[in-house]
């Protein structure tokens, strides 16, 4: 069983909180309908109505909002819109700085999540450094992302509280092709050799996945576009137009 090496706090109440939760990713990349505090603001609390026990939001602005309107636990997490899609299999741009986590804290974060998936940090800062400062200057918990299960291994020596498969399928080394679901092999692994909270969050979009994350024994799942990107609810929808099929081949 891995152990955080140093600088985990243990129980946490927030994560605590988010124990056997759905919680709901309510986002919105830069340029779409519905990136403002206002829509984000919606999409929270109307996933509130249908349940959700926490969320999870990008964005100092869209935490202030939804702070002011809700005391279920939120996630923090900021994304370098500078980054280009392209780059992001090979570049932090979760949360890459201490800087940027201290802006969620005073946003009114709970959880703060960044990318730990080992690859070179913004601020020059080493994951295990960022972690530490966090939970000393912030007195908050970390949720780390990762995309495979050293790097969760990795990411619980450094003293992150958390670790999610949020980054599975979205580094070099895991690329998919967006239909592709989570990896409960994956998930598997890591609820079985680490001693603190696993989550499932990436690819889900089916009831049924939910059920089995919770099965194999996952804190939470975390569920996004299935629910708040209606652009790519959408999209898969007319994908099974069997004319549009046709054009496809």
């Amino acid at each position: 069983m891995v152990n955080a090496a140093s600088g985990s706090r243990g129980e946490w109440q927030a994560v605590k909180q988010v124990a056997g939760e759905l919680i709901v990713s309510c986002q919105a990349s830069t340029g779409e309908p519905l990136c403002s505090p206002e829509h984000i603001l919606a999409l929270a609390l109307s996933a509130i109505n249908g349940g959700a026990g926490a969320l999870r939001l990008e964005g100092v602005e869209n935490i202030k909002l939804v702070r002011a309107n809700t005391k279920l636990p939120i996630v923090g997490l900021t994304k370098d819109d500078t980054i280009a899609p392209g780059d992001r299999l090979k570049k932090v741009y979760i949360t890459g700085s201490f800087a940027e986590a201290e802006s969620l804290a005073l946003a009114g974060a709970d959880i703060i999540a960044l990318d730990a998936t080992g690859r070179p940090r913004p601020d020059g800062l080493t994951l295990k450094e960022q972690i530490e400062k966090i939970h000393d200057q912030l007195n908050l918990p970390v949720w780390a992302d990762v995309s495979t299960f050293s790097e969760g291994v990795a990411a619980r020596e450094a003293g992150a509280d958390v670790i999610s498969s949020t980054m599975y399928g979205y580094t070099e080394e895991t690329v998919l092709p967006p239909e592709h679901g989570p990896s409960f092999e994956l998930l598997k692994d890591l609820c079985q050799h680490l001693d603190c909270p696993v989550i499932l969050e990436g690819r889900v979009w089916h009831p049924e996945e939910v059920a089995r994350a919770f099965e194999i024994g996952v804190h939470a799942v975390v569920v996004g576009s299935a629910i708040t990107r209606p652009q790519l609810i959408t999209q898969r929808f007319v994908k099974a137009i069997p004319a549009r099929k046709a054009n496809r081949h």
